[in-house]
This record gives C-alpha cells, structure tokens and sequence, in this order.
C-alpha cells in the first residue's frame, strides 16, 4: 500500500480493483471445487435384479443349502451345512460384502444380511482327523479389487490447478504495474 501512496493514485485504483477481481475469480473457483467434491464420492451401492446372487459352492465333505428372506432391514439368507457320513463341519469361506446377523462363520447354520453377491463354500473335514477336507475357495473375479480410494488425488489435483491459476493471475497483476 505504502507504494500506491507514492506513486499515480489512479493507477493504484485500478491495480487494487484488479487485484480484488483476481481474488474474487479465485474463491469462485474454490467454491466450484469444494461444490464438486460430492460428485467424486462412491455411488451408493444398487441391485440391479432386485435381489444378491448367492452361489453355493459344495465340496467333498459335505454340502450346503440356503434360503432367502426379505425384511425391512433388506435380503437375509441362512446358510445351512450338511456334512457326508464321516465328515463335519468346520467354517464357512464367504466371498462379499455382508453382515453377520445369527451365528458366526464355524456354526453350521448362520443367518447373514447380504449387501452384495457372495461366494459360498462350506468346509468339512474328516471326523477325527485335523484340517479340512477341501482347500478354501479362491477368488476367481476377473476384476481387480479396489485398493484405495482416489478421491484425495483428484482433490489435490483441482486444488493445484486452481493454485496454478492463481499464481498466474497475480504474476498478470504485477506485470500490470
């Protein structure tokens, strides 16, 4: 400021003027960023059909079974295992999103809420020996799984291209001058 005294007054108005519209464009473009923040986040999870697949697995030892319910909190299907003369059961290796509502994944029979497709494989193994009887099922999705969320990159990403924009409108400023 001290150099806007010295210097025209007029053309220190219309540098201040400038400045102040450079900074206006700025907070613009920051509230468009931070507006657009929303539109990066994960959708919200949907069913196409209506319905999760569930897709049971059966090995050696034994077998499994399933029925579906539906109530106001969503899908729930009860996994029930049935061991081969010889055999018991061990666990349950479930591939996908769901929620444990009865039981836990060694009970024979458990209650889940689905919130995606899920893989079942019942475990067995020879009464009296040690292990199971099958290996656990192997994730055979063609699809990669997710890793990370990108959000914060894209974030940073706008925010620098915004700072860059800023940078260059003061550099036009001052060579106004």
């Amino acid at each position: 400021m001290s150099s806007c005294v010295l210097s025209d007054s007029n053309a220190c108005l219309k540098g201040m003027i400038y400045m102040k519209k450079i900074f206006a464009v700025l907070i613009a473009a920051l509230i468009v960023v931070f507006a657009a923040v929303p539109a990066f986040a994960s959708p919200s999870p949907t069913k196409s059909s209506g319905k999760y697949k569930v897709t049971m697995h059966n090995q050696n030892g034994g077998s499994g079974s399933y029925t579906e319910q539906w109530d106001k909190d969503g899908e729930h299907v009860t996994l029930k295992a049935h061991p081969n003369n010889g055999f018991t059961f061990t666990k349950w290796v479930i591939d996908g999103d769901y929620e444990i509502v009865k039981g836990k994944l060694t009970d024979d029979e458990i209650v889940l809420k689905l919130k995606s497709d899920i893989d079942v494989t019942p475990q067995f193994k020879k009464e009296g020996g040690s292990g199971s009887a099958v290996s656990p099922s192997q994730n055979t999705s063609p699809e990669s799984p997710k890793t990370g969320d990108s959000t914060p990159l894209v974030i940073t990403l706008i925010s620098l291209s915004v700072l860059a924009l800023g940078a260059v409108g003061v550099k036009l400023a001052v060579s106004k001058k």
